[in-house]
């Protein structure tokens, strides 16, 4: 036994770990497929849902890493683990691997988030807007900047995990990439904070009733428990600089990384699962059709603009025809985003402009 370690308890947390990651990745797993379910079902498939599917790709080798070294004594103390060189060495190595995966995970599922909030709000100000695009761009540079950080903090990579090559090549000092992730956890705290506000602010000026308001912004604002979990993961990445015990300290890092990384996609599935609901209830497309004014534009184009909703209040689907032409544009858009239009056009002149994805037949 390496001196010292008399001085730890030697206690094994791995299996709570992985239990963690195993049941998310069951639990996320669910509400992807619902969420591709419900938006193959009103043919509207978009970037946010294929952002979140890649999010929990990626989360399944890293649910595979984690459980490796979890299940094996990889959060021990490294003092025992390093009664064995070489098995010490292949946690640390997984530790190291792991990370980047996470990091990837938790930027893309906020971009996939964002996405979401830019289709269900399309007319939304051109402020908001820019500032959505805005957190897209923010949260890729930093994303891509802590992965790269991860790498190039030694010329050699493997001196992350093998003293020995440590001793022979360069590495940077370990607060630099400490900060760096303590700076981008805070970043991702409160792009998950900003996420939460900016529907918010938006439907609760819609003229309806309080009730209908109060559920919307509950809806839309859940991200906000993901920027609890930001933020206590970015106090628990100062770890990052006791690497003497790597193993023991990275525990909680994983654990809150993990939590957050299950509550990005289940709460960024929630809002895109209201045909789920309608499907369960019984509800089909009826023939119930409610004509809508036409924008100035759409009169010089020709084009008339109409809702087909269900008479079981399914979905509703947003039909587009031009007259002066043979092709037929069509639309589906779900009953939230029609009802949130028709909310918002109370508060305008000038009719409804509609922005979605459209497939020409």
């Amino acid at each position: 036994m390496a001196a010292g370690a008399s001085s730890y308890p030697d206690y094994d947390r791995g299996p709570h770990l992985a239990a963690v990651y195993i049941a998310g990745c069951v639990v996320s797993l669910v509400f992807v497929g619902m969420r591709l379910t419900a938006r193959f079902s009103i043919a509207g498939v978009g970037i946010d849902d294929w952002c979140m599917l890649v999010t929990w790709i990626i989360f399944v080798p890293l649910t595979i890493l984690v459980s490796m070294f979890s299940f094996d004594g990889g959060t021990r103390h490294l003092a025992y683990l390093s009664e064995n060189s070489q098995h010490m060495i292949y946690f640390i190595k997984l530790n190291w691997i792991a990370q980047p995966l996470a990091i990837f995970c938790l930027g893309s599922g906020k971009v996939a988030i964002v996405f979401l909030i830019l289709r269900l709000l399309n007319r939304t100000s051109v402020f908001r807007k820019w500032s959505l695009y805005l957190a897209v761009v923010w949260t890729a540079i930093n994303t891509f900047l802590m992965i790269l950080f991860t790498f190039i903090q030694c010329k050699d990579v493997s001196a992350l995990w093998d003293e020995s090559v440590k001793e022979k090549t360069e590495c940077w000092d370990p607060s630099v990439q400490s900060s760096f992730s303590i700076y981008g956890a805070a970043v991702h705290s409160l792009t998950d904070f900003y996420l939460a506000a900016v529907p918010v602010t938006l439907v609760w000026g819609l003229q309806t009733d309080l009730k209908k308001r109060l559920a919307l912004c509950a809806l839309l604002g859940c991200g906000s428990i993901t920027g609890i979990c930001a933020a206590i993961k970015a106090s628990k990445l100062s770890t990052l600089n006791a690497r003497s015990d790597i193993t023991w300290e990275t525990f909680q890092l994983f654990l809150w990384t993990g939590i957050e990384i299950i509550l990005l996609i289940v709460c960024g599935s929630i809002p895109a699962l209201k045909p789920i609901y309608a499907i369960c209830m019984g509800r089909k497309p009826g023939s119930y059709r409610s004509s809508r004014h036409m924008t100035n534009a759409s009169k010089r184009l020709g084009m008339g603009i109409s809702y087909n909703k269900p008479n079981g209040g399914g979905d509703s689907v947003a039909m587009f025809a031009r007259s002066q032409q043979s092709a037929k544009v069509v639309s589906r858009v779900s009953e939230d985003e029609i009802e949130m239009i028709e909310e918002d056009e109370k508060s305008h002149l000038g009719g409804i402009h509609v922005t979605k994805t459209i497939a020409i037949e």
